[in-house]
């Protein structure tokens, strides 16, 4: 039988000599080490021996739960002890206490809830990661669910609720698996926005121009829909803010920043703001609340049918309204931006982050305004060979009378958070 403990001698800051020992529990596993406060070792051997018969030698041990105790209100917003430390140093947010509590109650609860947290080891997580490799989740959701689990057994060893440090100390995340995005080309980007739009997007301004502005500056969808008819100013707009469940609040990032527009955009920013005013410009109630995402997302789907990319085709290549982050990032390293640009651009706070959402041959290696006006502009048709044919002169039309967006387009959406409906305001 393995001894119960082992004693070794330290100098402390004062110069006094101080006795600690390491104990080990059923598993043989070393835990330690604690102090005895006495200076002699035969007499730190006598006080160990006293508190192994006494049951006290591992003095942790009464404190250990199980990971369900520790989980009990760890991301509680109002109430966690956790948040409340991390907050004095990072700026936090409701939805992230809420997304990791979601975390915990469907991944984690039910495979360690019952485990105690010093059962928690290596091996146990290295089991866990096969479990879940086995049932089909991808690596990113694993390494997502696992950065919850040692951010909450980290805290729990600094607390020293957990003896001996880290437990996950060696973990190492899985190989990234992330789905390969087979980004819109510059012929689908003109027949969604430059062609006929109004056909592609059944006149449908307000999806359209979300859409558009999207592909051109990257925005998110909170950001879209977060943006407001004060913040657009003659040649850009001002970045501030974003709009979800949770109501409007800072960015992804926390980052504000301009971002460059060309005549075109800013013109069709204005046609809604012309209804909306400085509220919300993706809005169907005068700028009180804006539409939902959802509404976004559908009305891109349709469109992408309307060009010819289907359901499947669209699932399977990443063509979300997500991607247009992906697409603008390409466009602008194709045409020969510095990263520190596009980062200025597109919000991210990363190179790393700039490079996965790149996708381009580095061998195709300009002002942000007129890449996208380069983008938006009609392709020109090729040059016909041979005989000519006759020149037909079309005369003139009568002029219509504007709408009042100042155009024959239609809005339509939903409120956020709403129902998706099929509301729309046609020009008469």
């Amino acid at each position: 039988m393995h001894n119960r403990f082992t004693l070794l001698s330290r100098t402390v800051p004062s110069g006094k000599t101080v006795v600690y020992y390491y104990a080990y529990n059923e598993d043989g596993k070393r835990l330690g080490p604690w102090t005895t406060k006495l200076s002699n070792k035969t007499a730190a051997r006598n006080y160990c021996m006293k508190l192994m018969r006494e049951g006290n030698l591992i003095p942790l041990q009464k404190d250990i739960g199980t990971f369900a105790v520790l989980a009990d209100g760890f991301w509680d917003w109002e109430t966690s002890t956790y948040l409340e430390d991390r907050r004095k140093r990072s700026l936090l947010t409701k939805a992230y206490a809420d997304k990791c509590k979601r975390v915990v109650d469907f991944y984690l609860l039910p495979h360690f809830g019952k485990m105690r947290l010093e059962k928690i080891t290596l091996d146990v997580v290295e089991e866990w990661f096969d479990k879940l490799i086995a049932e089909k989740y991808k690596h990113t959701t694993i390494n997502g669910v696992f950065g919850t689990l040692r951010t909450m057994l980290r805290w729990a060893a600094k607390k020293k609720i957990v003896p001996g440090g880290d437990p996950l100390i060696g973990v190492e995340r899985l190989l990234n698996d992330r789905k390969q995005i087979k980004i819109i080309t510059q012929d689908e980007f003109k027949a969604l926005f430059v062609n006929d739009w109004k056909k592609v997007w059944d006149n449908d301004l307000l999806r359209y121009t979300a859409n558009k502005l999207a592909a051109c500056t990257g925005m998110r969808c909170g950001e879209l829909l977060g943006l407001r008819g004060e913040n657009i100013f003659d040649d850009h707009l001002f970045l501030c803010g974003q709009y979800d469940n949770y109501g409007y609040r800072s960015t992804k990032t926390k980052i504000k920043h301009h971002i460059p527009l060309t005549a075109e955009l800013v013109g069709d920013l204005r046609k809604l703001i012309r209804v909306n005013g400085d509220g919300y410009v993706f809005s169907l109630d005068g700028g009180n609340t804006p539409v939902c995402g959802r509404h976004l997302r559908n009305g891109l789907k349709k469109a992408l049918k309307n060009i010819g990319i289907g359901e499947t085709e669209a699932k399977e290549r990443g063509l979300h309204l997500h991607a247009w982050r992906h697409f603008l990032n390409t466009e602008l390293q194709r045409a020969g931006m510095t990263v520190q640009i596009v980062q200025a651009v597109t919000g991210h706070k990363s190179e790393r982050m700039t490079e996965y959402y790149t996708h381009f041959n580095p061998m195709e290696f300009g002002e942000v305004p007129q890449i996208q006006a380069a983008l938006l502009a009609v392709k020109p048709e090729k040059k016909k060979t041979g005989r000519p044919a006759l020149a037909l002169v079309k005369m003139p039309e009568a002029p219509t009378e504007p709408d009042k967006y100042g155009a024959n387009e239609s809005l339509s959406g939903s409120p956020a958070g709403g129902q998706e409906n099929n509301q729309q305001i046609k020009a008469s």
